[in-house]
């Protein structure tokens, strides 16, 4: 009897429970909150976002890229070219991004580094508006598998990891790149061609994932738009990478060293290369680390995109070059590089979601199991992989200790108008100025010999010794070899050092080897 009765119990309870989650699901599945909830959740990622991202900022762990984009940007808003020395040459080079000028005109007016921040943050967040409308508005997803897909988003890990990637003008393209898909789904062409131009403008090779989503295009019948947006795509990355990146990089294609395994020359040595020994460039593509990679993107969503493949292989070929690419290595170092992907991945996520349900009147319901898996492993695989872990304990973020006060102190120490070279975290301390320079002491062998090489063209040096190789006595040995350069000591505090140029030899009668003794 006493079984029974608790499996009666049991049974009423699940009902009730069942009974109030429909309840809960009526409430939500209204046309109001329909239109409210996916800015509501915008805004609270882009506080998280932003919070993350200035409390980075404010530690100064930001580094070299947030100064090269600062300097540049900065250079537009006082009326000159993007030739920034820290880049050796215009920024135009680099990417093609010639988003960097409209960026230009609001930099100008506000805090340059804080509001990069502020920009890429909130691009990052209301990418999330059009992920919601295509799981509503395209795929009829009920508000819980809605709610789940953009829950994903909020803690996927490549989102925070851009996020926290200093500042990178390709995560301009995220919410453009699935708005396009929105609007194209949604047969809504002028937008359409106006996103597709935004994403076109962030990065030369953003081209490919353009062209990619007009073969989905052709796929989804719309065959005329479609075919005409593969031939914008390709055509802009070919006139980009051959044309416009050599005309502002002297002639010549600026990242073709990253491809030196398959061809040294230009483009079409590279694709040649490729073409020609297939093999190679599958193997690397095959690595252990860029099966992790794979894993750590599709994995927080249940691997549910191969579910739906046809709307994430529009990604897929730009993707499969960046793992095929010899880049600097690191999880935000490469994290500009997901943007493309990330997209297609919560495309396809939805519409995998769609394909598992099965539709009642309006919208289709799917598996509760389903839905919470996602909540589940999107959670885990933020926990384990995202660079704003709970381990790794952001709540600590944005304090400073007194070397970052001597940073900061060094940084006003240096006239706005002065030639400065400096160490990474000091960069975008001091990113408002024509003439700024990168401290390379990581190439060297030994510090005290990279004195003789920062000392062109400059008329201050800021070295942040908590950063450089070696023992103290290199620190000393550098600063002896630049005192007989001409160059004298006017700060040193916490580690921290600045050099003024004098011209005048203000070095004891001492060797360098013996600088340990003299400290």
């Amino acid at each position: 009897m006493s079984t029974v009765t608790l499996d009666v119990t049991e049974r009423t309870l699940r009902q009730k429970a069942d009974r109030q989650l429909l309840r809960w699901q009526a409430r939500l599945e209204t046309h109001g909150f329909d239109r409210v909830a996916p800015w509501g959740g915008a805004a609270v990622l882009f506080a998280v976002l932003l919070a993350l991202a200035l409390a980075r900022s404010r530690e100064l762990s930001a580094g070299g890229d947030l100064a090269e984009f600062a300097q540049s940007a900065w250079l537009i808003g006082e009326g000159f070219r993007p030739e920034s020395t820290l880049l050796g040459g215009n920024y135009l080079a680099e990417q093609a991004a010639f988003v960097v000028y409209p960026v230009a005109v609001v930099v100008d007016v506000f805090p340059t580094v804080t509001t990069l921040l502020i920009i890429q943050s909130l691009a990052l967040a209301v990418t999330l508006v059009p992920i919601w409308r295509i799981a509503r508005d395209v795929a009829n997803l009920k508000m819980g598998s809605t709610m789940a897909v953009t829950f994903a988003y909020g803690v996927y890990s490549a989102v925070h990891d851009i996020n926290l990637a200093d500042f990178h003008p390709e995560a301009l393209a995220l919410p453009a790149l699935v708005a396009a898909v929105l609007c194209a789904l949604k047969e809504r062409w002028i937008p359409y061609w106006v996103l597709v131009a935004v994403v076109l403008s962030t990065r030369a090779d953003l081209g490919l994932a353009i062209a990619g989503l007009g073969v989905l295009l052709v796929v989804e019948g719309r065959r005329r738009t479609g075919v005409a947006t593969s031939i914008v795509g390709l055509g802009w990355s070919a006139i980009a990478i051959l044309v416009v990146q050599p005309a502002y990089a002297g002639g010549s294609y600026p990242h073709v060293e990253a491809f030196d395994r398959y061809g040294q020359d230009n483009p079409y040595d590279v694709l040649w290369g490729i073409i020609s020994a297939p093999h190679e460039f599958l193997g690397d593509l095959a690595s252990q680390e860029n099966f992790f990679i794979l894993v750590s993107l599709l994995a927080p969503v249940v691997f549910l995109p191969v579910v739906a493949p046809r709307y994430l292989l529009p990604g897929v070929p730009l993707y499969l070059l960046y793992l095929a690419a010899d880049v600097p290595e690191g999880q935000l170092a490469e994290a500009q590089q997901t943007v493309p992907i990330t997209a297609f991945v919560f495309v396809a996520t939805v519409f995998a979601l769609q394909r598992s349900g099965h539709k009642l009147v309006e919208r289709v319901r799917v598996d509760r199991r389903v839905v919470w898996a996602v909540v589940l492993a999107a959670s885990v695989f933020f926990i384990r992989d995202a660079a704003s872990s709970p381990y790794e304990e952001p709540w600590q973020w944005g304090r400073r200790d007194v070397v970052d006060g001597a940073r900061l102190e060094a940084a006003d120490m240096v006239p706005e108008d002065a030639a400065v070279r400096a160490g990474d975290l000091i960069l975008p301390l001091i990113a408002d100025r024509s003439r700024l320079y990168a401290l390379d002491t990581i190439e060297v062998d030994r510090l005290r010999d990279a004195a003789g090489p920062a000392a062109a063209d400059v008329e201050y040096i800021i070295l942040d010794e908590t950063t450089a190789p070696g023992e103290a006595d290199q620190a000393d040995g550098f600063r002896i070899n630049l005192q007989r350069l001409g160059w004298e000591l006017v700060s040193d505090s916490e580690g921290i050092r600045v050099f003024r140029f004098t011209g005048e030899d203000s070095t004891p009668d001492v060797s360098v080897d013996d600088a340990d003794e003299t400290s």
